[in-house]
């Protein structure tokens, strides 16, 4: 039987920026904050969510309307020090492993100027399909893309994203 991680959402000590394939700057509100003028716990997993969802709109897939869908199976959050009031955070997403019919991101918040994260995290997405609800292999669009993403990472390619964009447009049929 495979052991399991001891810390599963923590990448290696020496994880930076370049680590990620992709960064999404997030700017941050007054309501991320808590009392203590730190980013609220719960807001990392919105920022990562945030950079997750970025790259799947990337892929082409509208999970609003799709017959497969990513479905969360399993998340978490390493803390590694507070995250103070600035104008915006940096996410950094990565494709940690690539199965059949789910994939695992890890992700990492950066303050501007800091090259080692204030946090870490992973997200597991399983594809399922929409009307029956069991897992089904991952569309071909999205796995290529995610491929590339690996890819680039390899390289040490990077990509930045200055503007988050979460759900797919549709164009209206109006006009």
């Amino acid at each position: 039987m495979m052991e399991k991680p001891k810390h599963p959402g923590r990448p290696p000590d020496s994880a930076g920026r370049e680590d990620y394939a992709l960064h999404v700057r997030l700017i941050t509100r007054w309501s991320d904050y808590d009392m203590l003028g730190h980013v609220n716990n719960v807001e990392y997993y919105r920022y990562f969510e945030t950079g997750i969802l970025t790259l799947l709109r990337e892929t082409g897939l509208d999970w609003q309307s799709d017959p497969v869908i990513p479905l969360a199976a399993e998340n978490g959050c390493v803390f590694l020090k507070p995250v103070a009031v600035s104008s915006h955070v940096d996410i950094g997403v990565r494709i940690a492993h690539l199965g059949n019919s789910s994939v695992r991101y890890e992700t990492a918040v950066f303050v501007p100027g800091a090259d080692a994260p204030s946090a870490t995290g992973f997200f597991v997405h399983v594809f399922i399909d929409r009307v029956t609800g069991k897992s089904v292999p991952m569309p071909e669009a999205v796995r290529t893309h995610f491929e590339k993403e690996r890819q680039a990472l390899a390289r040490k390619v990077i990509r930045r994203v200055d503007e988050a964009r979460l759900l797919p447009t549709r164009h209206p049929v109006d006009g």
